[in-house]
């Protein structure tokens, strides 16, 4: 009889670690799965601007941010909403990794994107390269 009380026993523990085993992993994976979208949502304006008023060393982590910004956020219509967008050509600007070649480019890209705001544009670039010189 004894025997047969602690077999029971052994057989609920058992299966007490198969349960929670079971569920913890399950919680895991749902974790992964909701990490996946955090990583597209990070694409946005206000972190790619971060991104140039924080990078000093690498710059890998500038190359193309244009063309992705260019692509991915055109100018609003509205001159009062396209601040964040001039602040984006004012710190590529002045971000010291940005050669004249991609300031040159940046310029180039956005201007053909958004021909209204040329000239906005370009004041922007301008202001950059002067904070960039003090």
């Amino acid at each position: 009889m004894p025997y047969l009380i602690g077999s029971f026993l052994l057989f609920v523990l058992l299966l007490l670690v198969l349960i929670l085993y079971v569920f913890k992993r399950s919680k895991r994976q749902s974790n992964k799965a909701d990490e996946q979208p955090k990583n597209k949502n990070e694409l946005t304006l206000d972190a790619m601007i971060k991104i140039l008023k924080t990078e000093k060393k690498e710059l890998s982590k500038i190359e193309g941010i244009v063309e992705k910004m260019a692509k991915n956020f055109p100018f609003p219509e509205n001159d009062r909403e396209a601040n964040k967008h001039f602040e984006f050509v004012y710190f590529y600007a002045k971000n010291p990794l940005s050669t004249a070649k991609m300031i040159v480019q940046m310029q180039k890209i956005l201007t053909e994107a958004n021909p209204k705001y040329a000239k906005q544009i370009e004041d922007f670039q301008m202001r950059g390269v002067d904070a960039r010189a003090k």
